[in-house]
């Protein structure tokens, strides 16, 4: 079973209009609304693909009930453990005239120490039975940088032969990496921060990822955006190139990559063909308005067109 854990849950609502109307009032063509945060986006994308998955992490009041609905309404597994405080609404704007993509974030609920240490109980026990766990997303106020590395530690105390990837950025980043997750996904804005200097061209990008995979990250991808995703396995590292497609929406693709590699991991054990499935699904998610939506069989179609080779 796959676990995705995402301690900053939020309702994630997207509007689509032609053209914002600074100062003024901007009618909207379309409004979607989705339970959100990365994890809950990895989530939704193993169950689009059809694996068993629970969600997991903190959620709470007026916006926590809303999430849960809708997760229940989508027919995702979940269990979030309960917080006093609200927790986030994040508006994703989609300027229509020219594909603009707009993000606006509510500030993050504050989690108290007890219900940190709730939260950890439940994953010491959850843990036990699950294959691979992801810990996705940014850290909620309350919650110390070492958050992530606290949940590793219990994990891997827990169940040694459980995978953790671990998708954060900043100092979660940094501080996680310590725990020696099995993975890890930055794209380049938080691989530079990481690193410590720009990774302007792909010689930089190749040594960032032997880098941390000489610290002991097993699997390191780069994700690049429309440049594709450099990646590294087992002392070689490889570069995949984008397919074209129709963009709808960018956001949540990283989460979509995340999810189908999970899934694809689970069912062969092959990671390079895994890093394939898992383009394929973010290539899948860039077609959709909603993030971590993504067509089975666009993925399966899309993972045999994918072209990987070693840099």
């Amino acid at each position: 079973m796959i676990v995705t854990v995402t301690l900053n849950a939020a309702i994630d609502k997207t509007i689509i209009c032609h053209q914002v109307k600074s100062g003024g009032i901007t009618r909207a063509e379309e409004a979607l609304a989705v339970a959100g945060g990365k994890g809950i986006n990895v989530a939704r994308t193993v169950f689009k693909l059809g694996g068993e998955v629970l969600a997991t992490g903190l959620a709470g009041g007026s916006n926590g009930a809303i999430i849960r609905d809708l997760l229940e309404q989508e027919k995702i597994d979940y269990h979030l453990v309960e917080l006093r405080d609200n927790s986030r609404m994040c508006l994703t704007i989609i300027e229509k005239c020219n594909q603009t993509i707009t993000e606006l974030y509510d500030p993050s609920p504050v989690v108290q120490p007890e219900e940190w240490e709730n939260f950890k109980r439940f994953m010491s026990k959850l843990a036990r039975k699950a294959d691979l766990i992801t810990l996705d997303g940014s850290l909620p106020s309350g919650l110390s940088d070492e958050a992530y590395g606290e949940l590793i530690f219990l994990i891997r105390k827990a169940n040694e032969r459980c995978k953790v990837i671990l998708d954060t950025s900043g100092q979660a980043l940094q501080k996680g990496i310590k725990a020696k997750p099995f993975m890890i996904k930055p794209n380049r804005d938080e691989m530079e921060i990481l690193i410590g200097h720009s990774l302007s061209d792909k010689e930089e990008q190749i040594k960032a990822v032997k880098t941390l995979l000489e610290e002991g990250i097993e699997v390191v991808v780069l994700s690049l955006g429309n440049k594709g995703v450099v990646f590294g396995y087992n002392r070689a590292v490889y570069q995949v190139d984008p397919l074209a497609v129709e963009v709808k929406s960018s956001v949540g693709c990283g989460d979509a990559l995340v999810g189908g590699f999970a899934h694809r991991f689970l069912g062969a054990g092959d990671v390079i063909e895994a890093v394939k499935y898992g383009v394929a699904s973010a290539t899948s998610n860039l077609t959709s308005k909603t993030q971590g939506d993504v067509s089975r069989t666009q993925v399966e179609e899309f993972s045999r067109l994918i072209k990987l080779y070693q840099v």
